[in-house]
């Protein structure tokens, strides 16, 4: 069954990770995307790990369901050709203000075309031009100051989160505009628009509660402030792995039972600030003395397994879930039960694990079932289509 973009096509110039997720999620959702590379291929193509073959799993996992082609801005009839195909298109995800001038948007000649372009920090500004850099990006906004520990240097994210929330944004606008589009006046002169998106804007509003806390603080304590004052939170240990925990739903009246159950019994000659504060908001990310309190929970929770607190205290009303690493993630039933885990079958026989769409159309499902191509994989295809 067609997924709920089949019909709308979409063309790629873009490298990294922005561009071709953004892409690639909206091929996963029936678009038919064709990505334009360089002779030298997009730059990821050469970042490790590398499977057997040589192929880069970065790669290989931000560019399924895409069609591949080869063009070279040093030719003038290459030039012509993309311009022909963004002539055709009904979207274009560019990641390059470098671009040669009869590719930029105003130069194209498809009125209804959606052409959005990413970068690291907007179309606009001192820093308009300065190159896109997901560890810039994630320092320029601010996004690390809430990670480390207090008193030391900030610790940038795992994971390339500017180039991904950017990629989101970046669907969100395109399906925005693709609906305005077909929404619009048919008279209208033009359905289509530019749309831009920045890895620096894109962190900024990431963190709009965070700042808005910051602009307006009654007092220095609150979730979106805690970031700032309290230390990291790595759970809080049970007998075999740690758990995340939160009091905050606790009926209070049952709180004694509680501790009995948990073998706590002595926390009842606690002084009477801090019992009463382990009572009320004693754990959990939004508890005000939490990082405080946390030697006593875990003294308690030291004498039983994760899977036996979790259902104790979630008998209680409290909340409780398990902190996982890669291997007891991937091991996980919820995984599974929500088909989080896929296996792409590349373009040498072989089979690689990759993270599902986020999504699933319960009308207009869609199966991955396209490998990242190799480089102009499809160059005669999308050529023959192009001059048909």
């Amino acid at each position: 069954m067609p997924g709920p973009l089949d019909g709308v096509r979409v063309i790629e110039i873009a490298e990294g990770v922005a561009g071709p997720y953004t892409a690639m999620s909206l091929g996963d959702a029936g678009a038919d995307v064709i990505k334009i590379e360089q002779p030298s291929g997009d730059r990821s193509r050469g970042w490790s790990p590398q499977t057997s073959a040589g192929a880069s799993v970065t790669f290989q996992s931000l560019n399924r369901s895409k069609r591949g082609v080869v063009l070279d801005w040093s030719s003038g009839d290459d030039i012509e050709t993309a311009r022909r195909l963004l002539a055709s298109a009904d979207v274009a995800v560019v990641d390059k203000y470098a671009l040669p001038a009869r590719l930029n948007w105003d130069a194209i000649g498809n009125a209804g075309l959606v052409y959005c372009a990413l970068s690291g920090f907007g179309p606009h500004g001192p820093w308009r031009n300065r190159p896109e850099s997901e560890l810039a990006a994630q320092l320029a906004s601010e996004a690390t100051a809430s990670l480390g520990w207090l008193g030391e240097e900030p610790v940038r994210h795992g994971a390339d989160i500017g180039s991904m929330y950017a990629a989101n944004y970046a669907i969100q606008a395109i399906c925005a505009a693709l609906y305005a589009r077909d929404d619009s006046d048919p008279s209208a002169p033009t359905g289509g628009q530019r749309i831009d998106v920045s890895l620096f804007g894109s962190l900024l509003a990431m963190r709009s509660t965070l700042w808005v806390a910051l602009s307006n603080p009654d007092e220095w304590w609150g979730f979106h402030l805690d970031s700032y004052v309290k230390p990291p939170d790595h759970g809080y240990q049970c007998r075999d792995l740690p758990i995340y925990f939160s009091v905050a739903r606790v009926d209070v009246d049952r709180f004694d039972a509680l501790l009995d159950e948990l073998g706590m019994e002595w926390a009842r000659e606690l002084p009477a600030e801090e019992l009463q504060r382990l009572r009320t908001d004693g754990a959990g990310g939004t508890g005000r003395y939490a990082h405080e309190l946390k030697k006593y929970w875990e003294r308690g929770f030291a004498n039983h397994d994760a899977a036996e607190v979790i259902e104790i205290v979630e008998r209680y009303g409290c909340w409780a879930f398990p902190m996982h690493d890669y291997e007891r993630l991937t091991e996980d039933p919820q995984v599974a039960a929500v088909a989080a885990v896929l296996a792409v079958e590349q373009s040498d026989g072989t089979m690689l694990r990759q993270v599902a769409p986020p999504w699933d159309f319960e009308g207009t499902p869609v199966e991955v079932n396209r490998s990242a191509p190799q480089l102009g994989e499809h160059q005669s295809e999308v050529l023959n289509e192009l001059n048909a």
